[in-house]
């Protein structure tokens, strides 16, 4: 629904909230996270705000309740794709950058060359463009 435009982030960022607090039973809470992301999690590579949600529930998920949730939240990350489930992964690991004061929450506000130099001469070939240099 967010994806086709029924449904903006806030709303979504406000479902995702409710059914992510402790009194909803873990199980649950990791089923309704799976039927969210369907097996795409773009979305919480796009939307911080989304991935810290999801990422303190499941620091949250109490020691005697996890190894019950785990099965279903290993089926879930493991349907993303193989590229968002390493962003996810590394934006999880880097924690949340608070870019906010630019309009991009987790983005940085300025273009890092080194890692855009890939992305770059990928284009410049697309292009049929000459590199300069």
């Amino acid at each position: 629904m967010l994806d086709d435009g029924w449904l903006e982030e806030g709303e979504a960022a406000r479902q995702l909230g409710l059914v992510l607090t402790p009194g909803v039973p873990p199980a649950e809470g990791a089923a309704w996270v799976d039927g969210f992301l369907a097996g795409g999690g773009v979305l919480l590579v796009h939307d911080q705000r989304l991935l810290a949600l999801v990422d303190a529930w499941i620091a949250g998920i109490p020691d005697t309740a996890f190894p019950d949730v785990l099965p279903l939240l290993r089926r879930t990350f493991s349907r993303l794709e193989p590229g968002v489930r390493r962003s996810v992964g590394e934006l999880v690991r880097g924690g949340r950058r608070d870019d906010a004061e630019a309009g991009h929450p987790g983005f940085a506000d300025r273009l890092d060359p080194a890692q855009a130099a890939p992305a770059v001469a990928t284009a410049h070939l697309i292009l049929g463009l000459q590199e300069a240099g």
